[in-house]
């Protein structure tokens, strides 16, 4: 089951906790008056971003609740669930903390029945408490309970399963000294429920709409989507929404999917409004490797990765690349998942895009000559000779040695100079192919450095790599030019490709 925790001001918990209500507002209250969302600008951005958020919600569903306490430090409540799901009713007036908005995005909850004294007697802990868990890790999927200010009223936090199991601890933990003398009264509430799911409207023009529309299904188990999210369609799953990977990423993930199957999986969701580039697929790659580095306490290097991307249509130099991506990195899918509104922007179909055939270089892709018809021979007699060899410049104040020495690879280690003690700088990874390179000799090459990577917890800017060949495919040629490019900004270092020199090969190969 998912899990959820609310934002709610204390005056409003009062009420909600008794009757088992909570509601979203429609509009703000500024220095010139109230400011309802459908008379902005952005209104309807606002309003489909809170649908996103509750939509993924289902009956049975965990939820916790972040009192705000003005100047005072807020708390967590729970545990409850939820006994209606997220329905619209903007006739009756609850609430009290304003005499003038309503709060029509709602859903019902009740006591917990394996916590039900947690709820009696209103246990709760310090957001310090939960920031700690944030801290040292064991809280993974959100990294703060403020609302972020992106045309967006994120006043509800989807949170993965075991976060959830996380608070419940701290709640027991702390419930000694964080509670009510005497118990809560609750007395559920019934009204007339108007189903969310209605309110999702223009699929296609809205990016909060679309992402609405995928949570809703995502938390139904729609396998009209869940088959084409490698994350989803192999077993149970959980999934987060607008959530932060990262301190240093202040944009979220659209949706994050976490599979539990034999293989735990993550794969990270971005969707587009109309065409997708090669710029969110770097941006994707970016939230991937955050992800890693961030969750290493997590094991998430056992995890199996991919990206989809939703969008209606594909810029062709990203069509061709995922082609080529899928081809020698089989392991890290990108799905381009294409979504066609219909309903008059209420619902869509979801198709996967057909990704284009293998893109060529139209150019003779250049690679630098290296003298040398041994050189994992050389360089493991004497790391220094890398410098010469492939033509680098050597880094002041650094040290090579010999790492590994295995029959088609080296690995050489990087040291810089301390005052006290030697500082890892890094890897080397070179790889002789002995031969013309083709896809399953790349693809063994790239296995490696992924091997290398996961020694550094991920960290690609840690391992450079090399490949040493005769000569290269057309194919792999065309791989590296573009992975080159792209994945660089993504936060991987650069393939150098070398070449040795044979008479076979035209002379117009040789830089």
């Amino acid at each position: 089951m998912g899990a959820f925790i609310c934002q709610v001001s204390e005056v409003d918990w009062l009420v909600s906790r008794e009757i088992g209500v909570y509601g979203n507002r429609e509009g703000s209250e500024t220095d010139k008056g109230i400011v309802y969302f459908t008379n902005t600008k952005k209104g309807d951005q606002i309003i489909q971003s809170i649908i996103e958020d509750l939509i993924g919600m289902r009956k049975g569903d965990t939820a916790f609740f972040h009192v705000i306490r003005g100047e005072e430090e807020s708390s967590i409540h729970g545990v409850y669930r939820v006994r209606e799901e997220p329905f619209y009713n903007d006739k009756l007036t609850i609430w009290k903390s304003s005499p003038y908005l309503v709060y029509p995005y709602r859903f019902c909850f009740e006591p917990h029945p394996d916590h039900i004294e947690l709820c009696r007697y209103d246990a709760n802990i310090p957001v310090s408490e939960f920031y700690r868990s944030v801290e040292y890790r064991n809280i993974i999927s959100v990294l703060t309970l403020e609302r972020e200010v992106r045309g967006a009223a994120h006043a509800v936090k989807k949170i993965l399963h075991e976060d959830a199991e996380e608070i419940i601890k701290l709640l027991y933990r702390n419930f000694p000294i964080h509670c009510l003398q005497k118990p809560v009264a609750f007395k559920p509430m019934q009204m007339n429920m108007e189903p969310l799911r209605d309110h999702i409207n223009r699929v296609g023009e809205i990016e909060f709409a679309i992402k609405a529309l995928t949570a809703y299904k995502l938390g139904r188990r729609d396998k009209d989507l869940i088959d084409y999210i490698p994350a989803c369609k192999d077993g149970d799953y959980d999934f987060v929404i607008e959530t932060f990977v990262g301190q240093t990423m202040r944009k979220p993930t659209d949706i994050m999917c976490v599979g539990d199957s034999k293989l735990k999986s993550v794969s990270i969701v971005e969707a587009k409004t109309g065409k997708a580039y090669i710029d969110d697929l770097v941006q994707a790659l970016k939230y991937q490797e955050i992800f890693k580095l961030r969750n290493l306490d997590k094991n998430s290097l056992t995890y199996k990765f991919s990206i989809c991307l939703l969008a209606q249509s594909f810029h062709q130099e990203l069509a061709e690349y995922a082609s080529l991506r899928n081809k020698v990195l089989p392991w890290e899918e990108v799905v381009l998942l294409k979504y066609t509104p219909t309903g008059d922007g209420k619902n869509t179909t979801f198709a996967s895009e057909a990704l284009a055939e293998r893109a060529v270089s139209t150019s003779f892709e250049t690679f630098t000559k290296i003298d040398s018809n041994e050189p994992l021979v050389q360089v493991s007699s004497d790391p220094e000779k890398f410098y010469t060899i492939f033509n680098k410049k050597a880094t002041p104040k650094t040290d090579l040695t010999l790492k590994s020495s295995k029959v088609n690879s080296v690995v050489l280690q990087k040291t810089c100079k301390g005052e006290h003690k030697d500082v890892l700088i890094g890897n080397i990874l070179i790889y002789n192919v002995g031969a013309e390179c083709y896809l399953k000799d790349f693809t063994e090459f790239m296995k490696l450095l992924y091997e290398e990577a996961n020694k550094f917890k991920g960290d690609f800017m840690m391992v450079e790599p090399i490949i040493v060949a005769e000569n290269y495919d057309g194919l792999i040629r065309s791989f590296i030019e573009k992975y080159n490019n792209y994945e660089k900004l993504a936060h991987r270092q650069p393939i150098g490709a070398y070449i040795t020199r044979t008479d076979k090969r035209p002379k117009e190969l040789y830089k």
